[in-house]
């Protein structure tokens, strides 16, 4: 047999000792919920987030705006066609900053996001394959295991915090505890989904891009 050339991360046997700690506890927070008062779910996606960040320190580094200045800073949430996701290099851009040039389009960046609606029993399947994911890691598991078990883990605390927002009058099964909007068009609904509604029904107009204002050179007085 060759030897092989894999080397077991320093902090990895201690973080994967730290998740299967956490797991257990966590899933029984969520197997112990009642009833669909949203208080009962707040202490349940503080233990998530828990175990969520213990998973993401085990998964590789993601860069989630692909540009080299801001790596891990904010995403524009319209970004231009061609353009970055780097919020920071975006509004230098529209300002006129010629030199900003964030990264272009990425794929997968940001860890996983669920699609609604959130209910007990989506969060309960996805804690089954959060154990079951869990179960198969190793300390020689390549990086992708570990990756798929923190998009799994941030996906469980994304159901949990949407679970715990209070409750409104809106009825929406997509935004339990959205506000309301009262001028929406058909009547009151609610706010996220209306504004949402206007967005598709609007064309997304082109970036302004502002030149700079470029001050005069001052001229040094000589006697």
């Amino acid at each position: 047999m060759q030897p092989s050339d894999f080397r077991v991360p320093t902090k990895r046997p201690y973080l994967l000792r730290e998740l299967r700690s956490q797991l257990p506890s966590a899933d029984d927070r969520v197997r112990s919920i009642s009833g669909h008062d949203p208080t009962e779910y707040e202490a349940v996606a503080d233990a998530l987030y828990r175990v969520f960040v213990t998973a993401r320190n085990l998964a590789p580094t993601r860069n989630t705006t692909n540009c080299a200045t801001h790596p891990n800073g904010p995403i524009d949430p319209e970004p231009p066609q061609e353009w970055g996701r780097c919020l920071f290099c975006n509004s230098n851009r529209r300002i006129g900053n010629p030199q900003a040039r964030s990264g272009g389009p990425v794929n997968a960046s940001q860890y996983d996001v669920p699609p609604p609606p959130y209910t007990y029993e989506v969060l309960y399947d996805r804690m089954r394959q959060i154990n079951d994911a869990v179960y198969e890691l190793a300390l020689c598991s390549p990086d992708d295991a570990f990756g798929v078990v923190a998009d799994l883990m941030h996906g469980a605390f994304i159901i949990a915090r949407e679970l715990s927002r209070p409750r409104s009058t809106s009825k929406c099964r997509v935004h339990p505890g959205a506000p309301i909007d009262p001028d929406a068009p058909g009547g009151p609904q609610c706010l996220f989904c209306s504004t949402a509604a206007s967005k598709r029904a609007r064309a997304v107009p082109p970036p302004q891009i502002r030149d700079r204002v470029r001050h005069p050179a001052r001229r040094r007085y000589t006697p």
